[in-house]
């Protein structure tokens, strides 16, 4: 034992285990990633080279001046934020800067969970600043070989960890062109530009449901279109099922699904028009309108919606198209607008109203938009315990994705509606916190669904579940 008392007393009177040194190599790491560290419990994207230059940061704070370290180090922790942003939402880095104009819209502090987090980063922040000016102040004390043991084998252990629990993170930062053409949109699988172009022009409906990804497991998959796969709805339709690649976050969706290009919101701001299928159906004779609950100023959408071709844009400022003494009812918590039945309301109106001119609707759902306000659709998954899913949060999804499929069945077993086809599909991964949640969906692959009404070749209208019982009694 003699000669471990000899180097514990001489890395001692050397500094080497100075109370400073083990803890300039403990807390300065520790603190500023503790709020990256619990996420990784659930779901982190690799942070290790920002964990390095937060080190690194630290080490300057003891020898810098502090207002200088308050700086580089405020401007380390944001830059950090805004790229785990990024890889969380799956959206391009530059898209999160450009969005940060829209953060007025936003009801942030109406969620506890954002609450919590933004108070959890600015405690981190100001706890490191505090914690190395304390420091600086015996930095002859501390030796920084400790310091950079512990930093380096933290940042491994941070790459090992978080390095492929989920893909799409790549997917986030796949945006090496935009404003492309592709080839694999949902809307293109299911042959809709064809369609209207045909002499039935029957009324096309676009939905994209908010954050639904594609399930790994069939049966969880059926248990979000369910309504849509009834017996009464195959009496009528013809369904196809699929899914498709998806990059970047909902307006990538958009741009995917309605204009069959990768791109987003950013990439209309110098265009005039666009070919897109809003604009084709115009062209074809159709009326074009937009439906969304939230409002039209995020994500410039009163903007770039009219160029790819929408006559109508009923959003929140418009009640969503519903009658001005319709006072509606109002949901979500960060994303707070319209609820999505009554914006469904809206849509079957407008689809029933002038019955002889074909209409293309896009509607855009809200209440799946993460995060969640519980009690808000139809309890009908078990969500107390996770239902199907094992998981709160995505069962809480599931139950607002299923409520949407209700609504679409509604819509399309309306007595006066015929000939109206419906493509449902999702626009991303849902950003759930936990791995076992993200580990449930197809990596980079969202769902789709199309309802194709069977026509009778005899009154060349759709064959309704009415219409088709009646043709086929004769």
């Amino acid at each position: 034992m003699q000669p471990i008392s000899t180097l514990t007393a001489r890395l001692r009177e050397n500094n080497w285990l100075s109370k400073e040194t083990i803890i300039f190599a403990t807390l300065p790491i520790l603190i500023p990633n503790a709020f990256y560290i619990l996420c990784s419990i659930y779901f982190s994207p690799v942070r290790s080279i920002f964990i390095s230059v937060l080190g690194l940061i630290c080490v300057l704070g003891l020898v810098i001046n502090r207002h200088v370290f308050f700086g580089l180090l405020f401007l380390i922790f944001l830059i950090d934020s805004l790229v785990f942003t990024s890889f969380y939402f799956q959206m391009p880095l530059t898209m999160i800067v450009d969005s940060l104009r829209y953060a007025a819209n936003l009801s942030v502090f109406q969620s506890l969970l954002y609450f919590l987090v933004v108070s959890a980063l600015v405690c981190s922040f100001w706890l490191t600043y505090v914690t190395v000016t304390r420091l600086s102040l015996h930095r002859h004390k501390i030796r920084l070989v400790p310091f950079a043991m512990v930093l380096t084998t933290f940042c491994a252990v941070d790459w090992w960890v978080n390095l492929t629990p989920q893909k799409s993170v790549a997917v986030a930062s796949g945006f090496s062109e935009s404003y492309v053409p592709i080839d694999h949109a949902a809307s293109q699988q299911v042959d809709l530009v064809e369609h209207m172009e045909t002499r039935f022009q029957p009324n096309v409906v676009v939905v994209m449901v908010e954050g639904l990804g594609a399930f790994t497991s069939s049966k969880k998959q059926e248990a979000v279109w369910g309504p849509l796969l009834a017996d009464e709805v195959k009496q009528g339709y013809l369904i196809e099922r699929g899914t498709t690649e998806f990059f970047g976050s909902t307006t990538s969706g958009e741009a995917r699904e309605l204009c069959n290009l990768k791109a987003d919101y950013r990439d209309f701001r110098d265009k005039d028009s666009a070919d897109c299928l809003p604009q084709q159906a115009l062209n074809a004779g159709y009326r074009t309108a937009a439906f969304h609950a939230f409002t039209n100023e995020f994500f410039e959408r009163k903007d770039w919606f009219p160029k790819i071709g929408f006559q109508d844009l009923f959003f929140l400022e418009q009640n969503a198209g519903l009658d001005s003494s319709d006072t509606a009812r109002r949901c979500g918590s960060t994303f707070r607008g319209l609820c999505d039945p009554d914006v469904a309301r809206s849509v079957k109106s407008y689809l029933i109203d002038r019955p002889n001119e074909p209409k293309f609707v896009y509607w855009l759902t809200l209440n799946s938009h993460k995060p969640v306000q519980p009690g808000e659709a139809p309890a009908r998954l078990s969500c107390e315990t996770g239902g199907i899913f094992e998981d709160r949060e995505l069962c809480l999804m599931g139950e607002q994705w299923l409520n949407v499929a209700h609504l679409v069945r509604d819509i399309a077993l309306t007595k006066h509606l015929t000939n109206t086809e419906f493509l449902l599909v999702g626009d991303h991964h849902p950003p759930l916190f936990s791995r076992s949640g993200r580990n449930q969906f197809q990596p980079g692959k969202v769902a789709w669904l199309h309802l194709k009404p069977k026509i009778d070749p005899r009154t060349l209208t759709a064959a309704g579940p009415v219409q088709l019982k009646a043709s086929l009694s004769n």
